[in-house]
């Protein structure tokens, strides 16, 4: 049963990822004081006051949705993946969970290759840490949270291979992770993935693109619970057959 139960669980995870591109509704932008450095991360997206976020945000830990100071709730604390795109209020977004490249899930469009960028699992290792408020080093209150913030921001700028010798203590932190032997080693992009982000009306449409951020999928426990049952399901029918 034991090992019934770990095949399901497994095929939770591998299927989960398989899923098409989906629409993630529209919302604000927003930069709350102390929470950003320049013109970097950490940025606000919160629902447009009208139910517009679609996106379920319970893997965010307190301290990095729903902040004090965001336009609307729900709300939620990211940071770009481009380094020469740019923003505006409100934006549709469009989660991308395709592979552009062959190397990743996840990609954003009009990135510095022809279909795209793929999402660097080092990326996905340090936005998970962030997002779920585990993230060494990190200052989560109001006394160092900007610094922290553009520190990230750059170090996922730098990954990303948007700029060039910003190489800090965060991008030492996930070469090691996803390092033979590390926390992240064959982990890929985990359940990270990018918003590619549009002007209102205009998704599809490459004149109207906006910045990408990125976003942290929760474990799909609906799937995992459905598979486990399924799995005691058969387990039984084996016992009586």
């Amino acid at each position: 049963m034991r090992r019934l139960i770990f095949i399901s669980i497994v095929c939770a995870f591998v299927t989960a990822p398989a899923m098409a591109d989906y629409y993630g509704g529209q919302i604000f932008y927003n930069r709350i004081g102390g929470y950003y450095s320049g013109n970097g991360g950490e940025f606000t997206l919160s629902s447009d006051g009208g139910g517009g976020l679609l996106l379920d945000l319970s893997a965010y830990a307190t301290t990095t949705k729903n902040q004090p100071g965001s336009t609307a709730t729900p709300s939620f604390q990211t940071f770009c993946v481009e380094g020469t795109e740019y923003v505006a209020s409100p934006m549709q977004i469009m989660v991308s969970t395709t592979t552009a490249e062959g190397t990743s899930d996840s990609h954003a469009v009009l990135g510095g290759k022809l279909n795209g960028d793929d999402l660097d699992p080092r990326t996905a290792y340090l936005y998970t840490k962030f997002a779920t408020g585990t993230l060494t080093g990190y200052d989560y209150t109001l006394a160092g949270r900007a610094a922290s913030a553009g520190d990230l921001q750059a170090a996922i700028w730098w990954i990303e291979g948007e700029t060039s010798g910003v190489d800090n203590a965060y991008v030492t932190m996930a070469n090691n992770a996803v390092a033979a032997g590390g926390e992240w080693y064959g982990m890929g992009i985990g359940n990270v993935r990018i918003l590619n982000t549009w002007t209102p009306g205009h998704i599809g449409d490459l004149n109207y693109k906006l910045q990408d951020q990125l976003y942290l999928v929760p474990v799909p426990a609906a799937v995992l619970l459905g598979l486990l049952g399924l799995g005691v399901a058969g387990l039984k029918l084996r016992k009586f057959a």
